[in-house]
């Protein structure tokens, strides 16, 4: 094999492992005894779509793993209110959640999960059932669903579609037309919003927060704890590329990586020059291994807990951008490493115009 391909090769192996080269850290924090992962499925067993569904053996040794591992699989709504309560979780405390309502995901997954009794949520696109989309289960799925205890019904915007990037008064229709739409069909009202493809910004946060919902979520990686924003809750995507059960296994077991001073505070950018900096919670002064896309490690500097991330300016061009930093937890009770982490997915309108990048000041520390 060609060295530059062996050398692609470690690289992929390293961003999926996540095996950062730097010391052994014991730290434990406040926020571990709460925290909880949560898991986002999509589409089951279309292989045409990699990017987006998980083979149907990966879902079935994820559902193995799950029955036959030490984890406390929980409905989203339980672990939101242990957390937000402060309340101490049992280790590797997993939520399930399925984007879209797949009809491959009806079919296959759902009822193996019920016959489990393990507790799922499924958000589901309003417009996408109401236009009788072949890709997409049918009210009557949904309604059936409704009638399980184990089964949470949330909502997307009535449009599966890029909504961050339309004006306020469309983002507030859409989702307004999907509540409208949960309302009619359940005679209730829905607690919770999932953001299409995972993209956010500050507009969409604080549309959702005086619509009334309890927590949306994103879809960058992450792990939930007493500090986190509910209306930015992080969650690890389950496809083909990042689905194998190395990979569940590490995920379900991630610790929190709490952080503050976050620039850009704004998850969708402008035109400037893309650059991170955030500051680590004092007890964590270990090395940091921070990820573009889960292959391009980042140069950084620190000043003291301030951490700072510059990536090539050629990330300007980039309409999504997926930044990924870990940092070594303590070990289990089976001596197993952990994971603290840390993601961020960072977007740009597609239909801007793109500017010359201009040098990138050093960030300062945050008071």
């Amino acid at each position: 094999m060609p060295f530059s391909r062996l050398l692609f090769a470690f690289s992929i192996l390293m961003s999926l492992c996540h095996w950062p080269m730097h010391s052994r850290a014991t730290t434990s924090l406040d926020e571990d005894q709460s925290k909880f992962v949560i898991l986002a499925y999509s589409r089951i067993g279309e292989d045409y779509l990699p990017d987006q569904s998980l083979t149907r053996q990966q879902f079935d040794e994820h559902l193995q793993e799950m029955l036959q591992g030490d984890y406390n699989v929980i409905s989203l709504s339980d672990a939101l209110t242990a957390t937000s309560s402060g309340r101490a979780l049992p280790a590797n405390t997993i939520a399930l959640t399925f984007d879209g309502a797949y009809k491959s995901a009806a079919e296959y997954a759902f009822p193996k999960l019920q016959d489990a009794n393990i507790p799922f949520t499924v958000f589901y696109s309003a417009n996408s059932i109401d236009n009788e989309d072949p890709e997409y289960a049918d009210w009557k799925t949904l309604k059936t669903l409704a009638r399980d205890d184990n089964v949470i019904l949330a909502t997307l915007p009535a449009i599966y579609d890029h909504i961050v990037y339309q004006g306020p008064t469309e983002i507030l229709k859409s989702i307004n037309q999907a509540r409208k739409r949960y309302r009619e069909e359940f005679n209730t009202e829905t607690d919770y919003l999932a953001y299409p493809y995972g993209e956010y910004s500050i507009q969409l946060q604080e549309t959702a927060k005086t619509q009334g919902f309890k927590a949306a979520l994103g879809l960058h990686s992450g792990v939930v704890h007493t500090g986190t924003d509910p209306f930015a809750l992080p969650r690890f995507s389950m496809t083909e590329r990042f689905g194998s059960i190395d990979r569940f296994r590490m995920a379900a077991r991630a610790m929190p990586l709490p952080v503050s001073g976050v620039i850009p505070a704004d998850m969708m950018l402008g035109e400037e020059p893309f650059k991170v900096g955030f500051t680590l919670d004092e007890p964590l002064n270990d090395a940091i291994s921070c990820f573009v896309d889960g292959e391009q490690q980042q140069d950084q500097e620190r000043l003291e807990q301030r951490v700072e991330i510059r990536p090539d300016n050629t990330l300007l061009n980039e309409n999504r951008i997926r930044l990924n930093c870990t940092m070594q937890g303590p070990k289990t009770e089976d001596d197993e490493q952990t994971w603290r982490w840390l993601g961020f997915l960072y977007h740009r309108d597609p239909n801007r115009e793109i500017s010359i990048p201009q040098p990138v000041e050093p960030l300062q520390p945050q008071e």
